[in-house]
């Protein structure tokens, strides 16, 4: 069972590192004017086709607890990784302010390894349980919806978004990830309604 468990702890660390490389391509893409921003990828095909659960996926926009019983057990389902994401924001030396309006932390102009990963990957925040890092003093309305589109999948998902989106980012890059256009998904309309 060790050798197992060890296997597969690897297997998703070499998915992370695929991942984390298409990510850093794409960008460097879209730097380069080859490719457009992901921002803007909501409707158009995926350049791998989605099998059913991608697809599935790719349109999943959990909405807000609307009970305290449902608030309290998304936060104990995804406090492993919002024990990561008080970590970094305490590492980047800014502290996290609760938005009530996305029931999350946001931690705004992130310093340090947290600033240097998003800015090599092309990202402008990302969220690791209830806690988004930005290193954009003043992120803008739709990027705070689309993190709190991924808040609200570690509330369902709780540890398992990780494995989730390792994998699937190896598979489709950020450009497509099923969970990144469920994101845009949700902060498109999110900010519609207002």
């Amino acid at each position: 069972m060790g050798q197992l468990v060890r296997l597969g702890t690897t297997a998703t660390l070499a998915a992370g590192l695929v991942a984390v490389a298409r990510q850093r391509a794409e960008a460097k893409a879209i730097e380069r004017g080859e490719m457009t921003r992901a921002a803007t990828v909501i409707d158009d095909e995926p350049r791998t086709p989605y099998g059913p659960v991608a697809r599935r996926l790719s349109t999943w926009v959990p909405a807000q607890p609307r009970t305290q019983l449902g608030w309290l057990t998304g936060m104990l389902w995804a406090a492993p990784l919002t024990l990561v994401g008080l970590a970094l924001a305490a590492l980047s030396g800014t502290p996290p302010q609760w938005d009530p309006a996305r029931g999350c932390l946001v931690t705004r102009g992130v310093r340090g390894p947290s600033r240097s990963a998003l800015k090599a990957v092309g990202a402008q925040a990302n969220a690791i349980g209830h806690v988004v890092l930005s290193w954009r003093e003043v992120p803008s309305p739709t990027l705070l919806e689309h993190e709190a589109v991924h808040v609200r999948q570690a509330e369902r998902l709780g540890p398992l978004l990780f494995l989730f989106y390792v994998w699937l980012g190896a598979r489709y890059g950020y450009r497509d990830h099923p969970l990144e256009r469920a994101a845009r998904l949700g902060a498109r309309r999110a900010t519609q309604a207002t």
